[in-house]
């Protein structure tokens, strides 16, 4: 018992080794897969935040991102954290974390991380000195589309319009009043009483009718109608991007138009 127990310890501590080798080493990517996400999102709502605020002018919290690879090295680095990558698998620690290969806010606002590390054994055996491993973050920053730069049959004589299924009208304006109406909720007994934008009544919904003519029905500011239920599908818009073109008989709105 005691031969076979000094030829089976080692291999059965090899073994274990091994799997505290492997885990060793998911833990590791699984932090560093978190960490590049957590830096490029938040750089990508920052590319948003520069576009749409004035110099220094940014939310809280987001003052201090640069759109730099500098930033995104110590925002990866710290989300991992520092003394963790000293004592990990990753030859080197922190410092053997590379990033060559990234880049940040290039062509097509593209945010493009790209970490690459060695990862080590507990112990060199056999000669095995371990394997190179790399992961990538790649997204857009949040600075809208440009559909004109990327389709190349895009002419300025054919926009893009937004468009409703049941509207008989386009709008230049996706933010336009009558895409998003505001609903406003009002006694049922004053809505004969009351008048839209355009001074005409409200009637009864003709999808979800007039409600029971008690307590609250909802009505917006644009609409002719009055609905008994604020789920009405009426109340909905379900707004289409279309080329102008593509718009049919529909009229441009009073409004945006």
């Amino acid at each position: 018992m005691t031969l076979e127990a000094a030829f089976a310890l080692p291999f059965f501590l090899f073994a274990i080794i091994n799997i505290l080798f492997a885990v060793n080493i998911i833990g590791a990517q699984s932090r560093i897969s978190a960490a590049l996400h957590q830096t490029g999102n938040k750089m990508a709502f920052a590319g948003y935040a520069y576009e749409t605020t004035v110099g220094n002018a940014l939310p809280d919290g987001l003052a201090s991102v640069a759109m730099t690879y500098a930033y995104a090295r110590g925002a990866v680095l710290e989300y991992v954290g520092r003394d963790y990558l000293e004592h990990s698998c990753i030859v080197g620690g922190a410092g053997g974390v590379s990033f060559a290969g990234s880049s940040v806010m290039e062509a097509g606002d593209i945010i493009d991380l790209q970490v690459s590390y060695r990862v080590k054994p507990f112990s060199g055996i056999m000669g095995f000195q371990g394997f190179a491993l790399s992961q990538r973050y790649y997204g857009k920053a949040w600075t809208g589309y440009d559909v004109t730069q990327y389709v190349s049959d895009a002419k300025q004589e054919d926009p893009m319009v937004f468009i409703t299924e049941t509207g008989t009208v386009y709008h230049l304006d996706r933010n336009c009043s009558y895409l998003n109406p505001s609903v406003q909720s009002v006694p049922a007994l004053t809505v004969d009483g009351r008048r839209n934008q355009s001074g005409g009544r409200y009637y009864p919904c003709g999808t979800c009718g007039a409600g029971t003519g008690l307590g609250q029905v909802f009505i917006t500011g644009q609409g002719s109608s009055y609905h008994g239920r604020l789920d009405c599908p009426a109340l909905k818009r379900t707004i289409y991007t279309v080329p102008l073109s593509q718009a049919g008989a529909r009229g441009r709105c009073s409004k945006c138009g």
